[in-house]
């Protein structure tokens, strides 16, 4: 199986890349090959969707813009499960992943039909510093918009999080979601 890990943070190696990790890790103690892809965006240089029109090209696969995001659509195309990660910053998600968000718009056809093909999972990793009571609807809009696509999304939220700890140190109860997620993202 493979997966592509997308982490929409702009620190590579703190709550949100830990908490993904986590997921991906669960996933692995369920399935023999799973080979994962990394990408973090805010190492790459690409821009957001210039509303061009010319993925509705009905030769088109996806978004037709030639810059670091179009390996990363190639990849979401091709890999069986994603887990796409990202703060909370100002009560959404970060502007790194807003902008893949946006570029996914060429993953719809010219008369609506969708380009992805069916069955792929995806979990959605959301680190906050605020409590479990602030930007609660955040994940459920995310999974709503994903779900339009055919997208089986589930959400994971680790909230309270320190943003200068030294390392994450997760819940219990998300340690047990991450195992949750992880074998339902490799079970056919």
């Amino acid at each position: 199986m493979n997966i592509l890990a997308i982490s929409g943070s702009p620190r590579p190696a703190r709550n949100t890349a830990s908490l993904m990790k986590l997921v991906i890790e669960c996933a692995k103690t369920y399935a023999s090959e799973v080979n994962t892809m990394w990408c973090n965006l805010n190492d790459m240089t690409y821009s957001g969707c210039q509303s061009c029109l010319a993925c509705k090209d009905p030769a088109a696969k996806s978004c037709v813009r030639k810059d670091s995001l179009a390996f990363v659509l190639d990849v979401m195309l091709a890999s069986q499960a994603w887990v796409i990660g990202t703060p909370v910053y100002m009560g959404h998600v970060s502007g790194q992943l807003k902008l893949l968000l946006d570029r996914m718009y060429g993953f719809t056809g010219p008369n609506g039909e969708k380009r992805l093909p069916a069955g792929k999972k995806v979990v959605v990793a959301i680190t906050q510093e605020a409590d479990e009571e602030c930007h609660t609807d955040l994940g459920e809009q995310i999974a709503s918009w994903l779900s339009r696509w055919g997208l089986e999304t589930r959400i994971i939220r680790a909230c309270s999080m320190p943003v200068a700890a030294p390392a994450p140190e997760f819940s219990q109860a998300v340690k047990e979601q991450a195992d949750v997620l992880g074998k339902w993202l490799v079970t056919p």
